[in-house]
């Protein structure tokens, strides 16, 4: 068992600096990285770094850090481990956990990243037939001039509606791109994807924006087939939303779109992502779904292994593909979109129960409710 003592309370933790009040191992060492390092050593793991040069910044707070770099500051600064220790008969690197095993079903040719994005390409055609279903029923719609791609300009309103779709397809995408989340109860796969879908909506538009305009300026794609147009803000709520707060309903979505805008945009600007990066960042977005000390151990170590196997592949096809031999600057690109990301959804949150209270919109929206109040 871990030894707890009494430490003075201007102490931090000497691996991550979080400011302790008691000492673990005989060290100033917090709760989560003293059981962090247990819980590697007893496992037997073995981790690559994310960035792959080793000195990755270790954050506290609950936030996901680079676990091979904070494994090593934890010995590096002296935590030790003197219980008894699981032996494998056979040492191999990223050894899963013996409890829980997790496995990826894949075929001979079929990488973890490139089932990533095959489902996500069959989920973004059954995506487009039901959004121009319902588009060429809606009379609030124009089609939008474009040499090779077909979208429309529409309301706030009518776009909300075509919501339910990315619900169901992206709930679809979910259980077949992480099927051993479905060791876990309905109601916490569905805790965690009421975390990941507005991460995985804003990664999505934000990615086919660029692909389809080089860059978020004029234009936003609110969906497969409905773009925003940035100009323009008036044309976003139909005459008769809002009633007399119609104004201040306008002024509302703007505001939110411009505080998204201005945390996702520099950081795509830099990442300039692959669709290899992007998909990486479609797994990458469930890993970081919240404070880790708050989840039960068994949903952190399912989204453990999934990282793991990201990371891993990354790292083979920065070598192998792209040919790099210091791709340090790219891992730690994504590793920072992730995290604005979640920043993100959790201004999503904030906006989704403002329009709901102030301006009583998605009255039909009953899954959005279900979600996300």
């Amino acid at each position: 068992e871990m030894e707890i003592t009494e430490a003075s309370e201007d102490r931090r933790c000497l691996v991550c600096e979080t400011p302790i009040t008691a000492m673990h191992f005989g060290m100033d060492a917090c709760r989560a990285c003293s059981s962090f390092f247990k819980r590697v050593k007893l496992s037997g793991k073995k981790y690559n770094c994310r960035r792959g040069d080793g000195k990755c910044t270790i954050t506290g707070g609950g936030k996901v850090s680079c676990r091979q770099c904070r494994f090593d500051k934890c010995q590096a600064v002296g935590l030790a481990y003197d219980g008894p220790l699981r032996v494998n008969k056979k040492p191999q690197e990223e050894s899963p956990d013996p409890v829980d095993p997790v496995t990826f079903p894949s075929t001979s040719t079929e990488s973890f990243l490139d089932r990533i994005g095959r489902e996500f390409n069959t989920s973004i055609d059954r995506r487009r037939v039901q959004e121009r279903i319902f588009l060429e029923e809606c009379d609030a719609t124009a089609r939008l001039p474009h040499p090779s791609e077909e979208m429309y300009f529409t309301s706030y309103a009518t776009s909300l509606r075509t919501y339910d779709y990315t619900i169901l397809e992206t709930w679809q995408f979910f259980k077949a791109v992480f099927p051993n989340l479905q060791s876990l109860t309905l109601l916490e796969q569905k805790n965690l994807f009421a975390l990941y879908l507005p991460k995985f909506s804003l990664m999505e538009a934000h990615f086919r924006t660029r692909k389809i305009w080089g860059s978020v300026g004029h234009y936003l794609m609110s969906s497969v087939l409905i773009c925003v147009d940035l100009r323009n803000p008036d044309s976003w709520v139909g005459k008769e939303d809002g009633g007399v707060n119609r104004a201040t309903l306008i002024q509302s979505i703007e505001q939110y779109t411009h505080e998204q805008c201005s945390l996702i945009v520099p950081i795509m600007n830099r990442a300039q992502l692959t669709n290899k990066e992007f998909h990486a960042t479609l797994a990458l977005l469930l890993c970081d779904s919240g404070d880790a000390e708050e989840m039960p151990s068994k949903i952190t170590v399912l989204l453990d292994d999934i990282q793991v196997e990201v990371i891993e592949e990354l790292q083979r096809y920065y070598k192998h593909e792209m040919g790099l031999s210091d791709f340090s600057t790219r891992l730690g690109n994504l590793m920072t979109l992730t995290h604005t990301m979640r920043e993100c959804a959790a201004l999503f949150q904030e906006f989704f129960r403002t329009q709901v209270a102030l301006f009583d919109l998605y009255t039909a929206q009953e899954m959005f409710k279900e979600l996300f109040i």
